[in-house]
């Protein structure tokens, strides 16, 4: 019989430690004249979830542990409605379809961590939905962000590990900073005052 495993999920003291980065190709179409816009984006983020003490004791009266945190790798499909608040900022809010990747299984013998480990790995959601609300301000061809993004649905539900199911339900919460450079801007068109 192996050892008996229990995964501490309260150990990360802090939970803002985790930087990753996104890369996006966003386009803006203006709406109206309110000042309205529309901006989907196509994204692709890579940053690392809180971090857990899986705890276990391979010998006897002597405890062990290993770290463990999701490695979440998505592409993205965000639909972001907008309003300019002046000539230079502006606030956006909409929703984000997102497509996880599960992490490459290790090679694992039965009952062993890296079985654990292969385990939270196949909790993932393939597809996940997400809101972002944030604010921005531009200068020149430079766009400046920062967002808040809040998963909808979980990005893990249950899980499965020598044929005893549990719970495991997580939700994704994280601050965005973008910076961004505008590759193409349409001219507005002047029309000549009539005498």
């Amino acid at each position: 019989m192996g050892p008996t495993y229990t995964l501490l999920t309260n150990e990360d003291r802090n939970r803002y430690d985790d930087i990753g980065y996104r890369l996006a190709l966003a386009a803006r179409w203006k709406l109206g004249s309110a000042g309205f816009f529309a901006q989907p984006e196509v994204a692709f983020t890579n940053t690392r979830g809180q971090s857990y003490i899986i705890s276990y004791y391979r010998v006897p009266q002597f405890p062990d542990g290993d770290t463990f945190s999701h490695r979440i790798h998505r592409e993205e499909l965000a639909m972001l409605l907008g309003r300019h608040t002046s000539h230079h900022t502006y606030v956006l809010v909409g929703p984000v379809l997102a497509l996880n990747q599960q992490q490459a299984q290790l090679a694992a013998p039965s009952g062993s961590v890296a079985a654990v480990y292969n385990s939270l790995f196949q909790t993932v959601e393939p597809i996940q939905l997400l809101v972002q609300a944030g604010v921005g301000v531009t200068f020149r061809r430079f766009d400046f962000n920062l967002r808040l993004e809040q998963s909808l649905t979980p990005y893990t539900r249950r899980g499965t590990f020598e044929g005893n199911s549990y719970g495991y339900e997580q939700q994704i919460r994280q601050g965005l900073f973008t910076a961004g450079f505008l590759l193409y801007k349409r001219r507005a068109h002047q029309v000549a005052a009539r005498p």
